[in-house]
Protein backbone atom coordinates (compact mmCIF):
# COMPACT_ATOMS: atom_id res chain seq x y z
CA UNK A 1 0.00 0.00 0.00
CA UNK A 2 1.16 3.81 -0.90
CA UNK A 3 1.93 5.72 2.08
CA UNK A 4 -0.06 8.91 2.17
CA UNK A 5 2.01 12.16 0.90
CA UNK A 6 1.26 15.41 2.35
CA UNK A 7 -1.67 16.79 2.10
CA UNK A 8 -4.03 20.16 1.79
CA UNK A 9 -3.46 21.20 5.13
CA UNK A 10 0.25 20.79 5.83
CA UNK A 11 1.04 22.42 2.21
CA UNK A 12 1.05 26.00 3.37
CA UNK A 13 3.15 25.28 6.61
CA UNK A 14 7.21 25.08 6.77
CA UNK A 15 9.49 22.42 6.29
CA UNK A 16 10.20 21.07 9.66
CA UNK A 17 6.17 21.04 10.90
CA UNK A 18 5.46 18.91 7.93
CA UNK A 19 8.33 16.65 8.79
CA UNK A 20 6.74 16.13 12.51
CA UNK A 21 3.17 16.43 11.33
CA UNK A 22 3.92 13.36 9.02
CA UNK A 23 6.45 11.52 11.06
CA UNK A 24 4.02 8.66 12.20
CA UNK A 25 3.22 7.78 8.38
CA UNK A 26 7.42 7.42 7.11
CA UNK A 27 9.07 4.22 6.80
CA UNK A 28 12.22 3.12 8.85
CA UNK A 29 14.55 5.05 6.22
CA UNK A 30 12.72 7.90 6.07
CA UNK A 31 12.83 8.65 9.26
CA UNK A 32 16.57 8.25 9.57
CA UNK A 33 16.19 11.60 7.24
CA UNK A 34 13.32 13.06 9.36
CA UNK A 35 15.69 12.76 12.50
CA UNK A 36 18.16 14.17 10.78
CA UNK A 37 16.89 17.03 9.13
CA UNK A 38 14.95 18.45 12.53
CA UNK A 39 18.14 17.68 14.56
CA UNK A 40 20.35 19.78 12.13
CA UNK A 41 18.34 21.71 9.60
CA UNK A 42 20.85 24.56 9.41
CA UNK A 43 23.44 21.62 8.24
CA UNK A 44 20.64 19.95 5.46
CA UNK A 45 20.56 23.13 3.17
CA UNK A 46 24.10 22.89 2.29
CA UNK A 47 24.09 19.09 1.54
CA UNK A 48 24.27 16.96 -1.46
CA UNK A 49 21.54 14.71 -2.60
CA UNK A 50 24.45 11.66 -1.78
CA UNK A 51 25.88 13.53 1.45
CA UNK A 52 22.66 13.68 3.13
CA UNK A 53 22.00 9.93 2.19
CA UNK A 54 25.50 8.99 3.75
CA UNK A 55 24.82 10.58 7.10
CA UNK A 56 21.56 9.18 7.41
CA UNK A 57 22.75 5.46 6.11
CA UNK A 58 20.07 5.75 3.73
CA UNK A 59 20.21 5.51 -0.42
CA UNK A 60 19.48 8.79 -3.39
CA UNK A 61 16.36 7.34 -3.96
CA UNK A 62 15.32 7.40 -0.39
CA UNK A 63 15.89 11.43 -0.30
CA UNK A 64 14.04 11.51 -2.95
CA UNK A 65 10.84 9.82 -2.22
CA UNK A 66 11.05 11.86 1.55
CA UNK A 67 11.42 15.17 -0.61
CA UNK A 68 7.96 14.18 -2.11
CA UNK A 69 6.24 12.70 0.57
CA UNK A 70 6.68 16.02 2.01
CA UNK A 71 4.88 17.81 -1.19
CA UNK A 72 8.15 18.96 -2.64
CA UNK A 73 9.41 17.34 -6.20
CA UNK A 74 12.60 16.48 -5.44
CA UNK A 75 15.34 17.33 -3.21
CA UNK A 76 16.37 20.63 -4.48
CA UNK A 77 13.23 22.08 -3.91
CA UNK A 78 13.15 20.69 -0.29
CA UNK A 79 16.45 22.42 0.38
CA UNK A 80 15.38 25.65 -0.83
CA UNK A 81 12.10 25.60 1.09
CA UNK A 82 13.87 24.66 3.77
CA UNK A 83 16.92 27.49 3.58
CA UNK A 84 13.85 30.06 3.22
CA UNK A 85 12.35 29.21 6.43
CA UNK A 86 15.64 29.52 8.28
CA UNK A 87 15.96 32.65 6.59
CA UNK A 88 12.66 34.05 7.69
CA UNK A 89 12.24 32.08 11.27
CA UNK A 90 13.70 30.95 14.14
CA UNK A 91 13.05 27.35 12.60
CA UNK A 92 14.26 24.56 14.81
CA UNK A 93 14.02 22.41 16.96
CA UNK A 94 14.24 23.71 20.60
CA UNK A 95 16.99 23.29 23.24
CA UNK A 96 16.82 20.59 25.69
CA UNK A 97 16.11 21.98 29.35
CA UNK A 98 19.58 21.70 30.54
CA UNK A 99 20.47 20.60 34.71
CA UNK A 100 22.27 23.89 34.86
CA UNK A 101 19.55 25.93 33.44
CA UNK A 102 18.54 28.81 35.98
CA UNK A 103 15.18 29.86 36.25
CA UNK A 104 15.28 32.73 33.30
CA UNK A 105 16.80 29.97 30.78
CA UNK A 106 13.97 27.54 31.16
CA UNK A 107 10.98 30.32 31.52
CA UNK A 108 12.66 31.46 28.20
CA UNK A 109 13.03 27.82 26.32
CA UNK A 110 9.71 26.93 27.50
CA UNK A 111 7.82 30.32 26.42
CA UNK A 112 9.63 30.09 22.73
CA UNK A 113 8.17 26.65 22.27
CA UNK A 114 4.55 27.56 23.33
CA UNK A 115 5.03 30.69 20.85
CA UNK A 116 6.02 28.38 17.96
CA UNK A 117 3.73 25.80 18.55
CA UNK A 118 1.17 28.53 18.12
CA UNK A 119 2.72 29.91 15.14
CA UNK A 120 2.76 26.45 13.37
CA UNK A 121 -0.79 25.67 14.70
CA UNK A 122 -1.80 28.72 12.79
CA UNK A 123 -0.21 27.02 9.32
CA UNK A 124 -1.08 23.50 10.05
CA UNK A 125 -4.79 24.08 11.02
CA UNK A 126 -7.46 24.19 8.10
CA UNK A 127 -10.50 26.66 8.21
CA UNK A 128 -12.19 24.27 6.12
CA UNK A 129 -12.03 21.56 8.69
CA UNK A 130 -12.97 23.95 11.85
CA UNK A 131 -15.62 25.31 9.72
CA UNK A 132 -16.68 21.80 8.84
CA UNK A 133 -16.49 20.85 12.63
CA UNK A 134 -18.24 24.01 13.89
CA UNK A 135 -21.30 23.10 11.63
CA UNK A 136 -21.56 19.48 13.41
CA UNK A 137 -21.06 20.65 16.44
CA UNK A 138 -23.75 23.76 16.84
CA UNK A 139 -26.71 21.37 15.66
CA UNK A 140 -25.61 18.33 17.62
CA UNK A 141 -28.00 16.40 19.75
CA UNK A 142 -25.15 15.12 21.90
CA UNK A 143 -21.75 15.71 21.93
CA UNK A 144 -18.87 13.41 23.86
CA UNK A 145 -15.49 13.93 24.03
CA UNK A 146 -12.65 11.56 25.01
CA UNK A 147 -8.73 11.54 26.29
CA UNK A 148 -6.73 9.74 28.17
CA UNK A 149 -3.11 10.99 29.93
CA UNK A 150 -2.54 14.62 29.64
CA UNK A 151 -4.98 14.73 27.04
CA UNK A 152 -7.48 13.91 29.47
CA UNK A 153 -6.81 17.08 30.63
CA UNK A 154 -7.29 18.77 27.33
CA UNK A 155 -10.68 16.76 27.06
CA UNK A 156 -12.24 18.12 30.32
CA UNK A 157 -11.32 21.97 29.06
CA UNK A 158 -13.26 21.35 26.14
CA UNK A 159 -16.23 20.06 27.84
CA UNK A 160 -15.93 22.87 30.26
CA UNK A 161 -15.32 25.95 27.43
CA UNK A 162 -18.43 24.20 25.10
CA UNK A 163 -20.47 23.48 28.33
CA UNK A 164 -20.57 26.91 29.18
CA UNK A 165 -22.24 28.04 25.31
CA UNK A 166 -24.73 26.00 25.80
CA UNK A 167 -23.53 22.74 24.18
CA UNK A 168 -24.91 19.20 24.77
CA UNK A 169 -21.40 18.14 25.77
CA UNK A 170 -19.70 15.38 28.18
CA UNK A 171 -16.25 14.29 28.78
CA UNK A 172 -16.15 10.86 29.45
CA UNK A 173 -12.50 9.95 30.03
CA UNK A 174 -12.44 6.40 31.28
CA UNK A 175 -11.09 4.27 28.49
CA UNK A 176 -14.01 1.41 29.22
CA UNK A 177 -16.51 3.61 29.60
CA UNK A 178 -15.39 5.80 26.29
CA UNK A 179 -16.49 2.82 24.28
CA UNK A 180 -19.52 2.01 25.94
CA UNK A 181 -20.74 5.40 26.07
CA UNK A 182 -20.09 5.52 22.52
CA UNK A 183 -21.90 2.14 20.95
CA UNK A 184 -24.89 4.97 22.22
CA UNK A 185 -24.32 7.58 20.00
CA UNK A 186 -26.19 7.92 16.77
CA UNK A 187 -26.31 9.93 13.57
CA UNK A 188 -26.53 13.25 14.69
CA UNK A 189 -24.22 13.14 17.25
CA UNK A 190 -20.50 14.00 17.93
CA UNK A 191 -17.40 12.74 19.18
CA UNK A 192 -14.35 14.65 19.31
CA UNK A 193 -11.18 12.78 20.49
CA UNK A 194 -7.92 13.94 21.50
CA UNK A 195 -4.77 12.40 20.86
CA UNK A 196 -1.61 14.18 20.95
CA UNK A 197 0.26 10.95 19.16
CA UNK A 198 -2.63 9.82 17.14
CA UNK A 199 -2.11 6.60 17.85
CA UNK A 200 -3.17 6.14 21.75
CA UNK A 201 -5.42 2.76 21.78
CA UNK A 202 -7.67 3.48 23.52
CA UNK A 203 -8.51 6.92 22.07
CA UNK A 204 -8.75 5.57 18.85
CA UNK A 205 -10.86 2.55 19.74
CA UNK A 206 -13.51 4.82 21.23
CA UNK A 207 -13.67 6.93 18.21
CA UNK A 208 -13.78 4.01 16.05
CA UNK A 209 -16.42 3.23 18.03
CA UNK A 210 -18.68 6.44 17.50
CA UNK A 211 -17.94 6.40 14.29
CA UNK A 212 -19.68 2.49 13.79
CA UNK A 213 -22.89 3.90 15.20
CA UNK A 214 -23.27 7.01 13.39
CA UNK A 215 -21.86 9.80 15.22
CA UNK A 216 -19.34 12.58 13.67
CA UNK A 217 -16.22 11.70 14.25
CA UNK A 218 -13.50 14.77 15.25
CA UNK A 219 -10.04 14.40 16.10
CA UNK A 220 -7.40 17.13 17.50
CA UNK A 221 -4.17 15.70 17.13
CA UNK A 222 -0.11 16.55 15.96
CA UNK A 223 -0.73 13.88 13.32
CA UNK A 224 -1.82 13.84 9.76
CA UNK A 225 -1.25 10.87 9.09
CA UNK A 226 -1.67 8.57 12.55
CA UNK A 227 -4.18 5.95 13.26
CA UNK A 228 -6.82 8.32 14.69
CA UNK A 229 -7.21 10.56 11.60
CA UNK A 230 -7.64 7.37 9.56
CA UNK A 231 -11.11 7.21 11.54
CA UNK A 232 -12.12 10.66 12.05
CA UNK A 233 -14.54 12.74 9.61
CA UNK A 234 -12.36 15.85 10.55
CA UNK A 235 -9.13 16.17 11.75
CA UNK A 236 -8.33 18.99 13.58
CA UNK A 237 -4.29 19.84 13.39
CA UNK A 238 -2.48 21.27 16.81
CA UNK A 239 1.04 21.54 16.35
CA UNK A 240 3.54 20.94 19.12
CA UNK A 241 7.11 21.88 19.38
CA UNK A 242 9.09 19.26 21.78
CA UNK A 243 11.05 20.52 24.85
CA UNK A 244 13.22 17.59 26.72
CA UNK A 245 14.33 17.19 30.40
CA UNK A 246 17.24 14.80 30.88
CA UNK A 247 16.03 13.09 27.27
CA UNK A 248 12.82 12.90 28.33
CA UNK A 249 10.03 14.84 25.54
CA UNK A 250 7.45 17.33 27.22
CA UNK A 251 4.96 18.29 25.07
CA UNK A 252 3.01 21.47 25.88
CA UNK A 253 -1.09 21.75 25.99
CA UNK A 254 -0.93 25.34 24.56
CA UNK A 255 -1.69 24.63 21.09
CA UNK A 256 -4.13 21.80 21.90
CA UNK A 257 -5.95 24.90 23.98
CA UNK A 258 -5.72 27.51 21.47
CA UNK A 259 -7.84 25.04 18.81
CA UNK A 260 -10.55 24.61 21.76
CA UNK A 261 -10.58 28.05 22.17
CA UNK A 262 -11.36 28.42 18.38
CA UNK A 263 -13.69 26.35 18.45
CA UNK A 264 -15.72 27.67 21.75
CA UNK A 265 -15.15 30.92 19.94
CA UNK A 266 -16.74 30.17 16.25
CA UNK A 267 -19.66 28.01 18.50
CA UNK A 268 -20.58 30.79 20.15
CA UNK A 269 -20.62 33.40 17.45
CA UNK A 270 -22.65 30.87 15.15
CA UNK A 271 -25.30 30.23 17.83
CA UNK A 272 -24.99 33.37 19.14
CA UNK A 273 -27.94 34.58 21.18
CA UNK A 274 -28.30 31.13 22.37
CA UNK A 275 -24.61 31.42 23.84
CA UNK A 276 -25.41 34.55 25.22
CA UNK A 277 -27.94 33.47 27.04
CA UNK A 278 -26.21 30.48 28.33
CA UNK A 279 -22.84 32.33 29.58
CA UNK A 280 -25.79 34.46 31.21
CA UNK A 281 -27.14 31.76 33.33
CA UNK A 282 -23.64 30.71 34.17
CA UNK A 283 -22.43 33.57 35.40
CA UNK A 284 -26.09 34.31 37.34
CA UNK A 285 -25.32 30.76 39.15
CA UNK A 286 -21.75 31.73 40.34
CA UNK A 287 -22.65 35.10 41.25
CA UNK A 288 -25.64 33.88 43.60
CA UNK A 289 -24.04 30.65 45.28
CA UNK A 290 -20.07 30.90 45.07
CA UNK A 291 -19.11 34.73 45.06
CA UNK A 292 -19.40 36.52 48.42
Amino acid sequence: MTSPSVGATERGAGVLVRIETLAPSLRESERKIADYVLGHPADMVHLSITELADRTDTSEATVIRFSRKLGYPGYSALKIALALDLHSTTASLPDEIAPDDDISAIKSKIIEASIGSLSDTAQLLSDDAVGRAVDALVVARRIEVYGVGNSAATAHDAYALLMQIGLPIVAVLDPHLQVMSAVQLRPGDVALAISVSGSTRDTVEALRTARDAGATCICLTRHARSPITRVAHISLLAAARPRTVGGHELLGRVAQLAVIDVLAAACALRRQDASLQALERGRKAISASKRY
